[in-house]
Parts: structure tokens; C-alpha cells; sequence
């Protein structure tokens, strides 16, 4: 029942937006403006999109090294299944289905890879947040409107806040890491009020948080996996330019630092959860972006209507492709994703990628077994 009432919400909330975005617009102006597109720079945004799941899957793989040893096809295609399920029921899918999908091809259990995940998204939000900041800090924005300057500021002053949340957020997750052992220890005796299951699955995952953690001290994996971030957001930052250069729009007109603008917004609004990738908030962030920053209201909806479909077509595409190859389904992709974390604790690791924690509870383990037999 909840889940319905989540949809419900979901799709009434995108219908308000849409409505919002598209009641004023001129929509044979805003087909001119789609027809008359450079295609050949649209498809280099393609491109550039699609490059971004591949390194989106070197970086996974990156922080999957210390729990298992996977292949790049493998986490190439959890990735776009993943991204499929972020369109089709937004972050929160993602979160689920992406596991599931390695666990099925890598035997991984999804409990071992939730964590990176959350860690990939992590990275992901403090990145957009230094672009968003860093560009604010350079970026002249200039108009004879009062309210739009007044309201510039406000945005600015927004994202120098989000950067020092970002900053201090990763500081906390370094301190966490490095003290592990007390902070489990810790939640682990605040937690002894709930049911024993769900007690042990949030240690499950706290635990498997805290070794995904172990980036932020490995200096070469840190470089390794901060430098696939930053060409990720720099191929995105890209797709936007190009998005915005295929409707004849000028450097002079909207700099590079106006497409990082448009970017942090479109971003932002997108966090509202509705279906179809944010259909609806993430046009309406985008298009009001691009109209603050001087361009035409038929132009900027075009723009955005683009935009959107650069973003989530390819890999929605890629996505169902490997579902239907494979023969899977989401329904089952959630079954596996939602199995309870507890199902998973104590659950053998590949031998190659196991930690020093896990190798002396197997030493242990095999010491008892040991003493047993002699009994």
C-alpha cells in the first residue's frame, strides 16, 4: 500500500511540474527549435554520456577492490541497469537494482556492494556540489533586474553552505573509518533495543560502509578513484555544453561556467522524486536555469527537453537491452536487491579480495573447527 501511495504521489507531483513547465509554451516554435538542432554536436553528447557509465564503472570497481575482485563487463552492466531503474523509479531503485544485477553475474551478495554504491553517490554529490561552488565563485552573472541579482546571491551564498556541508561530511566519514572499530561498538549497544534481524542487518551495512571507507586511506586508491571523478563531472559538465552549443547558442552568450550553472540547478532539481528520471522538476530547473541566464523561454524549454533525453536515453536504452538479453526482470532485480542484509552476514568473500578483518575471523573460524575435531 505504501509503495502505491509513493507512486501515486510520484506521478502527481511530475504531472504538476510538467503542467508548470509546459503551459506557456509555444510548442511549434519549441519543434523548430529541436529540428533545427546540430545533430553532430548532439551525438558528441551522446558520446560524452556514455562515456561517463564506463567511468562510472572503473570507479566501482575501484572501490570494490577491497571486498571482491569483479569484471568491468559486469559492473558496466549493473551500471546502465542501474541508471534504467533511477528512470523508471528513481534513486531509490537504483540503490537496489544495481547490486542485485552484480550479484546475479558476480555472485557477489548485494549486502557486499551497497555500501560502494552509497559511496559512489557520495562522491558524486560532493563533486557536483565543488563544480557548483567553485563555478558560482568565478562565474559574472549581470542584469538589470534587482530581484534577479538579489536572487543570484542568494545561490551563490547556497553553495559556498553546501560545499562546507560537503567538507564536513567527508571529514566524518574519514573519522568513522579510522575509528571503526569504537563507532561500531558504539551503535552497535544503541541498537540492541530493536529486533535482533533488523539490529544485525544495520551492522551489516555499517560495517561494510566502514571497509568501502578504506579509499579515503589508501592514498593511490583515493587518487585513482577521485581522478574518475573528476573526468565523470567533466564529461558531464561537456554533455551540457554541447546539449547547449547544439542550439546555436554562443560561448559568448552562455560561457562554459553558465553550463556548470545550469548543471548544478538541473541537478538539483531533480532530486525531487518523481518517475522518468525526474521528469518535469528536472525540465523546470533546467529551462528556468537557461531563461535566468538570458536565453528564450521556447528555446530554453528545447533546450531542456534535449537535455533530458541525452541524460537518461542511452544508458535506459543500454539497460533494457541487458535485461532482455539476460532474461530479467525488475520485479526479480528488487526481490534479490530487498533481501535482508542479515541474510548476508558471514557470507564468504572471494578469497583474492579478502580483508584483514576477514581473514582473521576465517583463521579464527578454522582454529575452532580444529579444536572441535580434536574434541
Amino acid at each position: 500500500m505504501r509503495g502505491k501511495l509513493k507512486t501515486i504521489s510520484g506521478l502527481a507531483i511530475g504531472a504538476l511540474f510538467i503542467y508548470w513547465f509546459a503551459h506557456k509554451l509555444e510548442w511549434r516554435s519549441v519543434w523548430l527549435e529541436v529540428r533545427e538542432a546540430d545533430w553532430r554536436l548532439l551525438g558528441l553528447a551522446v558520446a560524452s554520456q556514455i562515456l561517463t557509465y564506463v567511468i562510472r564503472s572503473l570507479r566501482w570497481k575501484t572501490l570494490l577492490a577491497p571486498l571482491a575482485r569483479t569484471s568491468f563487463k559486469a559492473l558496466l552492466r549493473a551500471t546502465v541497469v542501474g541508471f534504467t531503474a533511477l528512470f523508471l523509479m528513481g534513486r531509490a531503485g537504483e540503490m537496489i537494482i544495481r547490486p542485485a544485477v552484480l550479484s546475479i553475474k558476480e555472485k557477489i551478495p548485494p549486502s557486499a556492494t551497497y555500501a560502494t554504491v552509497i559511496i559512489d553517490r557520495i562522491l558524486d554529490m560532493v563533486m557536483v556540489v565543488i563544480f557548483f561552488a567553485v563555478n558560482l565563485v568565478f562565474f559574472e552573472y549581470v542584469s538589470g533586474d534587482v530581484d534577479a541579482m538579489h536572487l543570484f546571491g542568494v545561490i551563490r551564498i547556497t553553495g559556498v553552505l553546501l560545499l562546507g556541508v560537503s567538507a564536513a561530511g567527508i571529514y566524518g566519514l574519514s573519522v568513522f573509518r579510522s575509528r571503526r572499530q569504537g563507532a561500531l561498538s558504539f551503535v552497535d549497544g544503541r541498537l540492541q533495543w530493536l529486533p535482533a534481524r533488523i539490529s544485525k542487518a544495520v551492522m551489516s551495512l555499517l560495517t561494510t560502509i566502514s571497509e568501502g571507507l578504506s579509499v579515503f586511506h589508501d592514498s593511490r586508491a583515493l587518487t585513482v578513484t577521485l581522478g574518475y571523478t573528476v573526468a565523470l563531472w567533466i564529461l558531464v559538465v561537456a554533455t551540457h555544453v554541447l546539449v547547449i552549443r547544439a542550439f546555436g547558442v554562443s560561448a559568448a552568450e552562455i560561457p562554459v561556467s553558465g553550463a556548470v550553472f545550469v548543471m548544478g540547478l538541473s541537478l538539483l532539481g531533480s532530486v525531487i522524486p518523481t518517475p522518468g528520471g525526474s521528469t518535469g522538476p528536472f525540465h523546470k530547473a533546467a529551462a528556468a536555469s537557461l531563461a535566468f541566464l538570458g536565453m528564450g523561454h521556447n528555446k530554453a524549454a528545447s533546450v531542456a527537453i534535449i537535455l533530458h533525453l541525452v541524460i537518461f536515453a542511452p544508458a535506459t536504452l543500454l539497460g533494457f537491452f541487458y535485461v532482455i538479453k539476460d532474461g530479467l526482470s525488475f520485479a526479480r532485480l528488487m526481490r534479490i536487491g530487498k533481501q535482508p542484509l542479515s541474510l548476508d552476514i558471514g557470507a564468504p568473500r572471494p578469497a583474492p579480495a579478502m580483508t584483514e578483518v576477514g581473514a582473521a575471523s576465517f583463521v579464527d573460524a578454522k582454529k575452532g573447527e580444529a579444536v572441535a575435531a580434536r574434541g
